[in-house]
């Protein structure tokens, strides 16, 4: 915020006391923005994500249409949430309708992507937005994309959006603001991404199954200590069990079991008299040199020099 010297003055990224947001639009409004904050961030780091603005729009025209590839040029990423009538973004051929508490990330120069208003639009498309840039930024992006796909949704009336909407105090100003405060306000974004997603896919039944499978191991590891019997349990095939634990993870079934193996042996070593021979039977081996081989690639120690120095690791 500029002081009467003409300088700039740094402002948090979490604003306090700021006055109510105004009410979203209804009906048809004359196009144009409504209010702007744009942010300097003093020193950047590459580490952190930058905010770059903040912003908030109405449109009322399909002359309103922007494609990711006459934009090349530009580096940012973009976050777009409906505040009140509806537009949409397109990825390719697949069209997002996007109504009240709706919204999509991309990479603004991403060429697959359009967003625009609706061509049977009737009403006025009110919508906020954040930029924000960096290699941190960009590869967040890609992550989220990737994991979630473009599209979400988040409550308008409570957490992220009404807090960002308080920035409009400080409308048609340039704030300044340390990497920190930038990127706190970026990781908001993605916190509350995350969680509309998390939500959502605990009622899924590939949520489900992982959590069930992990449930499982903890529980019952001298049972279900290999992909197969896991998969016979739950009645899936092995491939089907598999590829949704990695998408629901990020690991592979096969290395969270051999962890859990490792974790096992290593608290048989410690808190037992088990022999190695007996230790390998308990977690899966039935070959004691394969699975002291596969201790020691792991534990980077064997088995008997773990049991004399060695620390139980942390799940």
């Amino acid at each position: 915020m500029a002081n009467k010297t003409g300088r700039i003055n740094p402002v948090m990224s979490q604003p306090c006391g700021a006055c109510g947001p105004t009410p979203y639009l209804s009906g048809r409004q004359p196009s144009g923005l409504l209010w702007a904050v744009k942010f300097h961030t003093a020193e950047p780091m590459k580490a952190f994500p930058q905010l770059l603005s903040i912003m908030s729009e109405c449109q009322t025209s399909p002359a309103y249409h922007y494609k990711g590839c006459f934009r090349s040029s530009e580096r940012h990423c973009l976050f777009k949430v409906t505040l009140s009538g509806e537009g949409i973004f397109q990825v390719g051929r697949k069209k997002h309708r996007l109504p009240a508490g709706h919204g999509f990330l991309c990479e603004i120069n991403d060429p697959a992507t359009s967003y625009y208003y609706p061509e049977d639009g009737r009403g006025t498309w009110e919508f906020l937005y954040l930029t924000f840039i960096g290699p941190t930024a960009t590869s967040m992006t890609r992550e989220f994309v990737r994991r979630y796909g473009p599209v979400f949704q988040l409550p308008l009336d409570i957490g992220f959006i009404p807090e960002i909407m308080t920035w409009q105090r400080h409308d048609r100003q340039d704030v300044r603001i340390t990497p920190p405060d930038g990127a706190r306000t970026v990781a908001g974004l993605f916190a509350a991404l995350a969680q509309s997603k998390v939500g959502a896919d605990q009622c899924d039944a590939g949520f489900i199954l992982a959590q069930e499978t992990q449930r499982l191991i903890r529980g019952h590891f001298g049972q279900f200590c290999n992909v197969k019997s896991l998969a016979a349990q739950q009645g899936v095939s092995r491939e089907h069990l598999s590829r949704i634990f990695k998408k629901q993870t990020g690991q592979t079934l096969r290395q969270h079991l051999l962890r859990q193996k490792m974790i096992e042996a290593c608290r048989l070593l410690k808190e037992t008299r088990l022999n190695q021979k007996e230790i390998a039977a308990k977690t899966g081996y039935n070959v004691p040199a394969h699975f002291t081989r596969a201790f020691t690639r792991i534990m980077r120690l064997t088995p008997r020099h773990f049991r004399a120095v060695g620390t139980i690791p942390i799940q």
